[in-house]
């Protein structure tokens, strides 16, 4: 009856009778599996069944939807080689009213691994009144660190004029940005890296009005984020 590999679940033939069975075929399977874009259920499938790692090595990964290459020490996202996540709004996310208090975007979020260093992009769109304006933040995993900068427009400003060069390094530390008007949207541009501390979690994007106001700030659909693994 045929038997399957342990990592990709190729069959072949083991019987009582060792010729259907040839030392040559069994060696060849075992040279031809690691070549393979080897295919997985999630990270805990992989680690369980891709037990022999070389440099260079591919595989995916279905529950994650990325692929990643093995560099001698991690498996990396292929950014230059293809993204770690691809987080995008669907819907506009409303903002408390009259509230300060930072908000996890429901969808801007990607989960990281307790080690590694992640290089991210944002791009976000957003309105809210000239008086709340509006600030943005990353809440990080325990021992977590980042530094990140976004570019757009000073609080007080509207839709052009003097720009935010501001960073940012601490888990919900946050920079403010102008309003230009209940539904007038701006756009954000952000970019950062965060270094892990030894505790698996989620990289989450923060947001509130920067000043207390009754009307409505938003962060709008289509707003995104993207992270790349580095090492």
């Amino acid at each position: 009856m045929p038997a399957n590999t342990t990592d990709q679940g190729i069959s072949r033939p083991v019987d009582a009778d060792s010729a259907d069975n040839p030392v040559a075929f069994v060696n060849e399977l075992a040279g031809l599996e690691p070549r393979l874009v080897r295919t997985y259920t999630n990270e805990a499938d992989r680690t369980a069944k891709m037990t022999s790692l070389a440099e260079n090595n591919v595989s995916g990964l279905a529950a994650e939807d990325r692929v990643e290459v093995y560099n001698g020490t991690n498996h990396i996202s292929l950014y230059c080689r293809s993204l770690f996540t691809l987080a995008r709004l669907s819907a506009d996310f409303n903002l408390t009213l009259s509230s300060t208090a930072l908000q996890s975007v429901t969808g801007l979020v990607s989960p990281v691994p307790a080690t590694g260093t992640f290089g991210f992009e944002g791009f976000i769109f957003y309105s809210s009144s000239t008086t709340a304006d509006i600030k943005f933040a990353f809440l990080l995993p325990a021992g977590g660190g980042i530094g990140w900068s976004g570019l757009g427009v000073v609080t007080g400003g509207t839709s052009s004029g003097d720009c935010n060069f501001a960073t940012a390094g601490s888990s919900d530390g946050p920079l403010s940005y102008g309003g230009n008007g209940v539904g007038q949207v701006l756009a954000l541009h952000i970019k950062g890296a965060y270094v892990a501390g030894g505790t698996a979690g989620n990289l989450q994007f923060r947001a509130a009005q920067n000043t207390s106001d009754a009307t409505q700030s938003v962060v709008h659909s289509n707003s995104r984020l993207e992270v790349f693994r580095i090492v």
